[in-house]
């Protein structure tokens, strides 16, 4: 059955047919409808393979934190720091606003 005795479609592109009806090639315009399912689906699976070949990281304990937990006195420096800015910021913020006036 040729395509021109199909009934008109709401849709706007044609299907490609299993082989051409002359000798020459595929029209563009339908390439890229059998291309698209077979890249999204090959990105598709690229992506997750790397993704799990990546997936490996150094074990152990401490080695899963972003920061270094081998020496003990630059750990006690960082978390003085973090916790004591956290603790002592309303302090600062109190003594800026009585000292303004």
């Amino acid at each position: 059955m040729p395509q021109d005795a199909l009934p008109p479609s709401r849709f706007r592109f044609r299907l490609p047919s299993a082989a051409p009806a002359s000798g020459r090639s595929r029209r563009a315009d339908e390439w890229p409808l059998l291309l698209t399912p077979i890249m999204f689906s090959a990105g598709v699976r690229r992506f997750a393979t790397s993704a799990i070949r990546r997936s490996h990281y150094e074990e152990g304990p401490g080695k899963n934190l972003p920061f270094s937990v081998d020496n003990k006195w630059t750990l006690l420096a960082k978390m003085c720091v973090f916790f004591g800015s956290g603790f002592g910021a309303p302090f600062f913020i109190v003594r800026h606003q009585l000292l303004k006036k």
